[in-house]
């Protein structure tokens, strides 16, 4: 499939920001850690390890964190494209999208990474992309965690993240150019409140100074918690417009109407504002139930009481503070 028009594409062979220039000679490659965190979805994973073997950056390698047992089927599936795993961290159940993250940033700082790299397993990256993130990285001091322009695995020119805003007064966050087309931009950044957690490189002195992924959040919000942590600490985070993935939007969740979506969704988002806008929440635990009435009186579908309970559990296990997967029934699928 063609991902998209690289007709006015320019080589990779010298970044110019700022009047300062990386020639391609004169390039540093640090090492930088990949941790693609995975939980089910093989050939999604099998895909994305495939596309990112093809990167022209010359110093990473793969940590898989895998969100569930060991599993021979998927050491079967990653034999043949092993080049660059140096890891698979197999952890004892689904432990959360920040929990698995960490180990994987823990093994990377042991082994001396000085960038660590997140990647969903459900994208698939243009070869130079690594390469304009870094050299951006390199020249930009106050850079603390850098993204990709993510556009739609199955509609390539259309975009998915391209920078977002946090409203600190109702805890919503708008982004940028969501479903426009993209443009290539040869070196365009854009700042933006935080860094989607489906592609996010962050330096390894970021991370020491603002500390790991808050592990309260599950799945949901912890991208937009360390983006705002990282602003606070003097930090920017920036979009390298240049810099191109395609992202098969929420399979590891199941889609995005799913179950775990829902509840996670609403659970994390009153933490944040507890967090950041406390004088939203009880706006929002409004809306919270303006939700469930939705599903149980308008909704057609089939879940729809499955997705009240999910939308009213969330409310209740955010005042309980439970941090877990939540009820068993959100995994199972129907």
């Amino acid at each position: 499939m063609k991902r998209f028009n690289q007709e006015n594409k320019k080589p990779y062979g010298t970044m110019v920001l700022n009047n300062k220039t990386i020639e391609q000679e004169a390039r540093t490659y640090p090492k930088v850690m990949i941790i693609i965190l995975h939980l089910d979805a093989i050939q999604c994973l099998v895909d994305c390890v495939r596309s990112v073997n093809k990167i022209t950056y010359q110093n990473f390698n793969i940590i898989i964190a895998h969100n569930s047992p060991e599993n021979e089927a998927l050491q079967d599936a990653l034999a043949p494209i092993f080049k660059h795993i140096t890891k698979v961290i197999n952890a004892k159940e689904n432990i959360g999208f920040s929990r698995a993250n960490n180990m994987g940033i823990k093994y990377a700082f042991q082994g001396g990474a000085e960038y660590v790299l997140l990647l969903n397993d459900d994208t698939e990256v243009d070869p130079g992309f690594l390469t304009a993130l870094i050299d951006v990285a390199v020249l930009r001091p106050d850079a603390g965690m850098l993204g990709s322009n993510i556009c739609y695995y199955d509609q390539p020119e259309k975009i998915w993240f391209a920078g977002a805003h946090f409203d600190r007064t109702t805890c919503n966050v708008t982004t940028t150019e969501f479903s426009q087309n993209y443009k290539y931009k040869d070196s365009d950044l854009v700042e933006s409140d935080y860094v989607t957690g489906c592609a996010l490189l962050v330096k390894r002195e970021v991370v020491e100074k603002i500390g790991l992924l808050d592990e309260r959040f599950f799945l949901y919000c912890e991208d937009v918690d360390w983006g705002l942590r990282c602003i606070n600490a003097g930090f920017k985070n920036l979009i390298v417009t240049r810099s191109l993935i395609w992202h098969k939007v929420s399979t590891s969740s199941g889609g995005v109407n799913s179950l775990p979506r829902v509840y996670h969704k609403a659970r994390s988002r009153l933490l944040m504002a507890s967090i950041y806008t406390p004088q939203a929440l009880y706006k929002l635990q409004l809306e919270g139930v303006r939700d469930i009435a939705w599903f149980l009186f308008k909704s057609s579908d089939k879940n729809r009481i499955k997705k009240a309970l999910a939308c009213l559990l969330a409310i209740i296990d955010y005042h309980l503070s439970k941090t877990g997967r939540g009820p068993f029934w959100l995994w199972t699928k129907s």
